[in-house]
């Protein structure tokens, strides 16, 4: 069962016992925002009666910061919704099917049964670029694409709140998972402090783990990140070992996230063969002249 991690008057983040992944429920004077609805049916209905019980005459959005399946499980237990909003790459995204499948396969694996269909969630606001804005009455928000962890990634803040949504980034309970593309996820990090002084917010959300209250606590946890990634691509690029016992005195469940780190190795070493990163002990990341300003490379 879900916990209330955190509650002030306008921000609710129910917590599931499941990789302690949150759900952000945000109340405004004009809306109430559901942020990436999760994981277990029991923990998904409660958040709803919590919707039902907050809603009174304010709209109801929507919101998916990512297209993972434990991000999306909840979409089709919210009823009388006014909009859903994602990114424009995971409304587009061709995987739809195999991501409702993992949900299905999740399911059977751990004999759960729903009272709601298991569905990919379709967009009524599709964001296409960074800064797009939406503005409900007096409440006004703003979103940022955010590639990386994965392709489809964004961020959103809420001006009134100071507050913002990351997804699957800057957790305190697990370093980059890195399911795209790490010079994607570098660009990601480095894009935040001008998230910030375009929107200033002070706290900010992550999918998974503590909310983090301060701008230094943000700041902190967006520079370990950097440093996973630098200190991973130096040791690809320099045929050098790794600090694992130094990664596992940060994050402490190993068990599992060993295969994560595993993966973000075979990744980066595909990335660095394919001259997508150089490493430069003065300049951590330099991107080669063939990857233009912006673009992410592809895979």
């Amino acid at each position: 069962m879900s916990k209330i991690l955190f509650r002030d008057p306008n921000v609710t983040i129910f917590q599931s016992a499941l990789f302690q992944t949150n759900s952000t429920v945000i109340r405004t004077d004009d809306v109430v925002l559901v942020v990436d609805p999760a994981w277990l049916p029991e923990e998904v209905i409660r958040i709803r009666e919590y919707v039902d019980s907050i809603r009174e005459d304010r709209a109801v959005f929507l919101v998916f910061t990512h297209s993972d399946f434990d991000h999306v499980i909840g979409y089709r237990a919210f009823h009388n919704v006014d909009k859903v909003f994602m990114s424009e790459a995971m409304a587009d995204n061709p995987n739809k099917e195999a991501i409702v499948e993992q949900m299905r396969e999740f399911d059977q694996r751990h004999y759960i049964k729903r009272s709601y269909p298991l569905e990919y969630p379709e967009a009524d606001f599709k964001v296409y670029r960074d800064g797009v804005q939406y503005r409900h009455q007096s409440t006004k928000i703003a979103f940022y694409l955010t590639p990386g962890h994965t392709a489809d990634s964004m961020m959103l803040v809420v001006w009134q709140l100071g507050l913002c949504l990351a997804g699957d980034y800057l957790s305190n309970i697990e370093f980059p998972f890195i399911d795209y593309n790490s010079v994607a996820y570098e660009q990601t990090l480095e894009k935040l402090p001008r998230i910030h002084d375009r929107n200033w917010f002070t706290r900010l959300i992550p999918g998974h783990g503590d909310p983090a209250l301060t701008i230094a606590d943000w700041l902190k946890r967006r520079t370990e990140s950097l440093a996973y990634i630098y200190a991973l691509r130096e040791s690809i690029a320099t045929d050098t070992p790794f600090d694992a016992n130094s990664l596992w005195s940060r994050y402490h469940f190993p068990l599992l996230q060993l295969k994560y780190h595993e993966d973000n190795i075979a990744r980066m070493r595909r990335e660095f063969e394919e001259g997508l990163w150089t490493w430069n002990p003065d300049v951590a990341l330099e991107i080669p002249d063939n990857v233009p300003s912006g673009e992410v490379p592809k895979k």
